[in-house]
C-alpha cells in the first residue's frame, strides 16, 4: 500500500505537493523521520557498497591499490573534515536547508560516481559525495531534536535513527 492510495485529484487540485499540508501532525513526524533516516542511511550504505565494489572498481577502470585508496579516503576525509563545519552552518542557516541541500549534492555527486569514466572523475566525486555527506549528517540530528520535542518521542527518534 503507498501513501498516495485512495488520494484524488480533486481532494487536491494543486496536486499531491500540497498534500503535506493537509497531512496530521503525526503523519508529518513519521515522514519527516523517514526521510532523514533514509538521508542517513544513504551515507552509511554508500562506505559499504564502494568497498564491496574495489575489485570491480580496478578491474573496470584500471585502477592501482593507492588510487583505490582515495577513492574510500577522499570521502572520508572531507566528510569527516567537515561535519563540525557544516553543523554550523545548519544552526546559523537553518537546519532544513542545509539537509536539502547535502541531500542533492549527495545524490548528483553519487549520479558522478556510477558515470564516471575514470579513476580521477571517481575521486573527485566521491570528494564531492563526501561533502553532501557532511551537510546532511550534523543536520540530520538537529532535525530530530526539533521535530521530537518530547523527551520520550525523541529517544524513539534517534533510537530509530541509531538503528
Amino acid at each position: 500500500m503507498h501513501w498516495t492510495d485512495g488520494l484524488q485529484d480533486a481532494d487536491y487540485p494543486e496536486g499531491l505537493l500540497f498534500a503535506w499540508t493537509r497531512m496530521s501532525s503525526s503523519s508529518k513526524t513519521a515522514v519527516t523521520l523517514t526521510v532523514i533516516c533514509l538521508g542517513y542511511f544513504m551515507t552509511i550504505l554508500d562506505v559499504t557498497a564502494v568497498n564491496v565494489a574495489l575489485p570491480a572498481l580496478q578491474h573496470a577502470l584500471g585502477a592501482s591499490i593507492a588510487d583505490l585508496q582515495w577513492v574510500l579516503d577522499g570521502y572520508a576525509l572531507v566528510f569527516a573534515s567537515l561535519l563540525l563545519t557544516f553543523g554550523s552552518l545548519g544552526d546559523r542557516r537553518g537546519s532544513k536547508g542545509v539537509f536539502l541541500t547535502g541531500v542533492a549534492v549527495f545524490t548528483l555527486a553519487s549520479a558522478g560516481c556510477g558515470i564516471a569514466p575514470t579513476v580521477a572523475v571517481l575521486q573527485a566525486a566521491r570528494v564531492v559525495q563526501g561533502i553532501g555527506a557532511a551537510l546532511l549528517v550534523p543536520t540530520s540530528l538537529a532535525l530530530l531534536r526539533h521535530t521530537f520535542s518530547d523527551s520520550s518521542a525523541r529517544a524513539r527518534a534517534f533510537g530509530i535513527y541509531g538503528g
